[in-house]
């Protein structure tokens, strides 16, 4: 990128001397309602209005992209916000499953009415329903 800047920058250079080598004749500029007049070398007075143009025409530019930066600086503080908050889920998801683990870990020895190895309930005997509350 930085050659590529210099590819440019430097015939854009060399023009722009030529340039003011070739005209350097006296014009005189003045504002019409204004009662100012100046008297400038040609090539100043194109070189400046060129800069001005050059100015005014990336101000408008920069202007007429203040839609876009203002939505991405909106989406970018959005991605922010919901990184916080699935960081904040993750943690409290995982603070969850530490005291699921905890409440549901035997303190010593088998559950009653487990069987030994196993955490699954043993089966009622096959002759008594099931009690409804």
């Amino acid at each position: 990128m930085r050659h590529l800047s210099w590819i440019v920058t430097i015939p854009v250079a060399l023009v722009a001397i030529l340039f003011a080598i070739s005209n350097r004749g006296i014009v005189t500029l003045s504002l019409w309602p204004l009662p100012f007049t100046l008297e400038t070398p040609v090539y100043l007075a194109t070189l400046i209005a060129l800069v001005v143009g050059f100015v005014a025409g990336g101000f408008i530019v920069w202007n007429s992209q203040r839609r876009h930066r203002r939505r991405a600086r909106r989406e970018g503080n959005r991605v922010l916000y919901l990184e916080r908050e699935l960081k904040e889920a993750q943690a409290r998801a995982a603070a969850a499953e530490k005291r699921l683990a905890e409440s549901t870990r035997p303190v010593s020895g088998p559950v009653s009415g487990t069987l030994p190895g196993s955490t699954l309930p043993v089966a009622a005997a096959q002759g008594s329903a099931p009690t409804v509350h």
